[in-house]
């Protein structure tokens, strides 16, 4: 009797232990959700009451915490696998820290744990909802249609440009790198400044050498205003000779006084090939008339042209207004509170655009290829500090 009494007695002190140990042990949840609202990651980390560990040593012997610490306390720039949208090429996307779905109040270097607390690090950003969907759109057209522009049978040169800029800012793109080129390079043409001009595209987004390019613009003449804003446009990317882009310029210009017929891709145009030289005396008159009348042709619905707006008119004109420095989102361009991005985003599919608003399907010859460009050079106009005048083509 007394061997039961004894074994009863080492159970109930054992249960008792045992309680008291599990009442020591607690935890907290630890989440990160992405920017559209996804539960990404969802963890449970055991902590003791008399554990000394705070609790960012605790997160990141868990689930590997990246931070960085300054007099203002601890940053979190990743958790695991998991980073903002653009993190390290802007700062559109931060984590914010909630406690128990609500928006700390705190540092984390400040949070006193309790048992069942959750711990959010939850995708946030300071853009308005037009910016925001800028950069979907981006991502959706890169994912959706790269492989359409640039491919063993051709390269459309606003897409490759567009990618080229993105690589070279550091955003999530295809990497250009002559491995990874499929297009024969004995298909270039360089029989006119148009062609050159696509050329010299291609040949500097995959870092070729344009010897041969430049020495076929060197002999050619400006014949006409659409001529000549190519020739000067390519005469940039290949780092012509200054004396001839001066008597490009100075033809260019001719030709634009006595140019009788205007409309607005042909504005944004020649907006984009003055860019380089918008300081210069001789261009001011051109660059102001050219402003002027892409004001005049202003619509809720874009930039008028040919009678309505179009996703490509309306994109050309960004184009060159960024590379003006000229913000396409300002009143200056904006009719009833819509500005030229967000008219121009309303023409969107599934990350291709149609010409018209009215058209059943999407435009993918020349609107899609073109908004995209245009949505690429003011993302990276709107996130370069001071936002500095942005050119497509100058890489």
């Amino acid at each position: 009797m007394k061997k039961i009494w004894f074994a009863v007695t080492v159970l109930f002190v054992s249960l008792m232990l045992a309680g008291c140990q599990e009442s020591d042990t607690k935890s907290f949840k630890v989440e990160v959700v992405s920017i559209n609202g996804s539960i990404l990651l969802s963890e449970d980390i055991i902590f003791n009451e008399d554990d000394v560990s705070d609790v960012v040593e605790l997160i990141d012997q868990a689930l590997d915490l990246d931070y960085s610490t300054s007099d203002y306390g601890t940053f979190v720039n990743g958790i695991g696998e998991f980073y903002p949208t653009e993190h390290e090429a802007t700062y559109n996307y931060y984590f914010a820290l909630y406690i128990n779905d609500e928006m700390s109040t705190t540092g984390i270097d400040n949070i006193v744990l309790t048992d069942g607390m959750k711990i959010s690090f939850v995708e946030t950003t300071m853009l308005d909802q037009i910016d925001l969907k800028v950069d979907q759109i981006i991502q959706l057209f890169l994912t959706n249609y790269y492989d359409t522009y640039i491919n063993d049978q051709q390269f459309e040169h606003f897409v490759l440009a567009s990618v080229k800029q993105l690589n070279l800012h550091g955003y999530e793109s295809p990497i250009l790198t002559q491995s990874s080129i499929d297009f024969p390079v004995e298909n270039l043409l360089r029989e006119n400044a148009a062609n050159s001009f696509k050329t010299a595209i291609f040949e500097s987004a995959f870092n070729l050498d344009l010897t041969t390019t430049q020495s076929a613009l060197s002999g050619f003449e400006v014949m006409g205003t659409y001529d000549g804003m190519a020739l000067l446009n390519a005469l940039l990317l290949v780092d012509g000779s200054q004396t001839q882009k001066d008597s490009v310029l100075s033809a260019l210009l001719t030709f634009a006084e006595g140019q009788s017929y205007l409309d607005a891709d042909y504005a944004g145009m020649m907006l984009l090939a003055l860019s380089p030289y918008k300081d210069d005396s001789s261009t001011q008159n051109a660059i102001e008339f050219m402003t002027e009348y892409i004001q005049s042709e202003l619509t809720v619905d874009g930039v008028n042209a040919y009678g309505s707006a179009n996703a490509s008119s309306t994109a050309s004109v960004i184009i060159g207004l960024v590379a003006q420095g000229i913000n396409p989102r300002s009143e200056a361009y904006a009719i009833e509170g819509i500005d030229l991005i967000e008219a121009l985003l309303a023409f969107e599919i599934n990350g291709a655009f149609q010409w018209q608003l009215s058209d059943e399907q999407a435009d993918m010859m020349f609107s899609t290829p073109q908004a995209f460009s245009a949505l690429v050079a003011y993302k990276i106009y709107r996130d370069v500090r001071g936002n500095p005048a942005f050119n497509l083509f100058d890489f």
